[in-house]
């Protein structure tokens, strides 16, 4: 039997700008969550630990990152666990490749073009892969592996877009779900897509593990490993492990059927979570005398999550932009007048809409409202 911890797209060293004042903290939320993910592959006492690509999130990455990634590698290495790691996008296997810089210890294997499988014959495996090398456009990830005989079990890592005609047609690298059922690989370690996915067909086992810790506010579906146990040729089981700390969730509220700014408050707070990155949109169209203030829900409650954002999205009933409500002297004021002339001598009901439409979008433009709905 043989048990395999996978994991791909760490990126440790990420910016995560969209975290603001978060983004030095979620930066060592990884690299801890990294050396979790090194601890659980010892308790569970795997036979192989496989990174598939994006273990970093460029190939500029110094100093105590380093060094502990190295000192969790050697962690591993006092367990006679090996290590394969393929190279994804970020840490594309270049001239100026992380992998051909740094030294690391002797049970971690790096895949490069030149050694694209690495036969571990204590364990009766071979794993293959096809790095990155940040030139080719839209290759197959496996196409042109040779599996080499002698092992009973061979697993693939393939850090790439999955096909999808229409959709996803071309990408750094691709794998289409013919290739998978026809490949004859026992386990395909995916990486690149950041959530958790089965792609497998056929008598082959495919899965994205996902990243450990959220990237992006767009992603779901973060924070897992897996767990994949080779018992014999057709018999692969994989199973989800929770290592994540952090989750995501983005919600839109609309303004008019919130009631009140109290209301949207009490809306957001309930959801409060120290390990939530909850991004709200404010959305719908308000009364004149509605004051939303984006900035100042954010602040207020930004201690009951671990980040907050806050976006106002939303716009002014049309009923209600007159030039009654609005001072003549103020640029405002002067671009609604100029709008209801138009709008009073449209000499059609269609020049008469975009004339109001053109009113409303201006109007939340002049107010900061720098985006649009319908």
């Amino acid at each position: 039997m043989i048990k395999i911890l996978h994991t791909a797209d760490v990126h440790l060293g990420r910016e995560f700008a969209f975290l603001g004042e978060k983004s030095r903290e979620h930066r060592s939320q990884l690299l801890k969550t990294f050396e979790r993910i090194v601890d659980l592959a010892i308790d569970e006492k795997v036979s192989i630990f496989l990174i598939a690509g994006d273990l970093f999130d460029n190939n500029h990455i110094y100093g105590i990152t380093i060094r502990r990634v190295l000192a969790a590698f050697e962690k591993l290495q006092g367990k006679d666990v090996p290590v394969c790691i393929l190279p994804g996008t970020h840490d594309a296997y270049g001239d100026d490749s992380i992998y051909r810089l740094l030294r690391f210890p002797s049970n971690v294997t790096i895949l490069t073009p030149d050694n694209q499988g690495k036969v571990y014959a204590a364990l009766d495996l071979t794993v293959y892969g096809k790095p990155f090398g940040g030139k080719v456009i839209g290759e197959s990830a496996i196409q042109g592996l040779t599996m080499i005989s002698g092992s009973g079990f061979h697993v693939a890592m393939a850090h790439c877009s999955i096909k999808a005609e229409g959709f996803i047609e071309k990408d750094s690298m691709i794998l289409s779900r013919s290739e998978i059922a026809k490949s004859g690989f026992d386990y395909i370690a995916l990486g690149h897509w950041h959530s958790l996915q089965d792609f497998s067909q056929g008598d082959t086992k495919a899965f994205y593990s996902g990243s450990p810790e959220p990237i992006s506010m767009d992603q779901k579906g973060t924070g897992k490993v897996l767990l994949v146990t080779l018992r014999e040729k057709g018999d692969v089981t994989v199973e989800p492990i929770q290592v994540g700390t952090k989750k995501i969730e983005e919600i839109i509220l609309d303004i008019g059927s919130a009631g009140s700014m109290d209301n949207i408050v009490n809306i957001i707070e309930a959801k409060a979570d120290p390990n939530l990155i909850l991004g709200v949109t404010l959305s719908g169209l308000c009364g004149m005398d509605y004051d939303i203030n984006a900035k100042e829900i954010g602040e207020q409650l930004s201690g009951h999550f671990y980040y907050l954002r806050v976006e106002d999205k939303s716009h002014p009933k049309l009923e209600e932009v007159s030039a009654d409500s609005i001072p003549e002297e103020t640029v405002a004021g002067k671009f609604v007048r100029m709008m209801e002339q138009k709008m009073a001598s449209a000499t059609s009901e269609h020049n008469k809409e975009v004339y109001g439409e053109a009113l409303k979008v201006g109007y939340a433009l002049l107010q900061g409202r720098t985006q649009v709905i319908e």
